[in-house]
């Protein structure tokens, strides 16, 4: 006959558990930190205004992504394709601007939402895994900018539709404040509004989450059409940045945007995590993107790194007690 467990088993496992979630939420911080000291120390210009000013600049497409990434991964699924939608957004506003202007730019951000909350649909409603849907998606868009654009397309430097978001304003450069403002608009409605609330609830259970009376598709056809548009976003702004279309102009930014959300804590799982987690883990990865360039180093190397920061972070946030990825 056993013996009964020690009262403060419990007690004792509850502040393991908190000891490790307040490791977990420093953890982004402390590597973005030791990141910026030991390039800092190996050059002394790194830490300068001016550059600092164009790591923020780096980080705005990549913020853009990974914000609506987040909201994705928190779900338990994940979207291949905002890096082709960015691409196709790209092309069609490079497409529309010389001749519909900001009405243009406007309609080609709705058609990314749209396309964005198809894939939702696709995913929720026919029960086929994110990675799936997102991974035709990316086959599909891609095809399209490529049909429809075929290479660069120029357009106008300093267009007034998108001469905005090229300029900076006390240092510091108009596309990330843009970035910024939309991952807190985002952030502010995930803490006030319940739709925070049932895409953490989906994400920790679904079947939970639909006993409770939550519209399980719903949030997920909204969540994508929010990566949808937060990928047309980031195709204004690279077309702003660049003065021109491309259908390959975000293939190198998918990666690192994952990388960044789960270097800033949110789990692959779902969940667990949160958008400012997530822009530590942006900038973390910028300062590498950097760093690795600054030092010297091939860059061929970067997706090596990316590659190797997403199975590390995905280990250490996965939540093997509970339920497997769901995709």
């Amino acid at each position: 006959m056993g013996l009964p467990p020690a009262p403060s088993s419990g007690r004792g496992q509850r502040a393991r558990a908190a000891v490790g979630q307040a490791i977990g939420a420093f953890a982004p911080f402390a590597v973005l930190t030791a990141l910026l000291v030991t390039l800092g120390l190996a050059h002394g210009s790194f830490l300068s205004l001016d550059n600092l000013g164009m790591l923020a600049g780096e980080s705005s497409v990549i913020l853009l992504f990974a914000t609506a990434q987040t909201l994705v991964i928190l779900l338990g699924g994940i979207d291949l394709s905002m890096a082709a939608l960015a691409a196709l957004a790209s092309v069609l506003i490079a497409l529309v601007l010389p001749a519909a202007g900001l009405p243009g730019v406007l309609g080609v951000l709705a058609l990314t939402g749209l396309l964005g909350a198809f894939q939702g649909f696709v995913h929720a409603r026919g029960q086929i895994p994110s990675v799936v849907v997102t991974l035709a998606g990316l086959g599909i868009w891609s095809g399209l900018a490529l049909s429809i654009g075929h290479t660069t397309i120029p357009v106008d430097a300093g267009h007034p539709a998108l001469a905005w978001l090229d300029g900076t304003s006390l240092g510091v450069p108009h596309a990330f404040a843009f970035a910024a403002a939309a991952l807190a608009g985002l952030g502010l409605c995930m803490h006030w509004l319940p739709f925070g609330r049932h895409v953490r609830a989906i994400g920790a259970n679904p079947r939970a989450a639909l006993m409770s009376g939550i519209f399980v598709d719903r949030v997920k056809i909204l969540a994508f059409a929010l990566s949808g548009l937060f990928s047309g976003f980031a195709g204004m702004a690279m077309v702003a940045r660049t003065s021109s279309g491309n259908p390959a102009i975000a293939d190198s930014l998918l990666l690192p945007s994952i990388a960044a959300v789960l270097i800033g804590g949110t789990a692959m799982t779902g969940g667990t995590g949160g958008l400012a987690r997530t822009l530590i883990g942006v900038l973390t990865v910028t300062v590498l993107r950097v760093g690795i360039a600054a030092v010297g180093i091939d860059p061929a190397y970067e997706p090596i790194a990316y590659g190797v920061l997403v199975v590390v972070a995905a280990s250490l946030t996965v939540n093997r007690a509970g339920r497997g990825w769901r995709g």
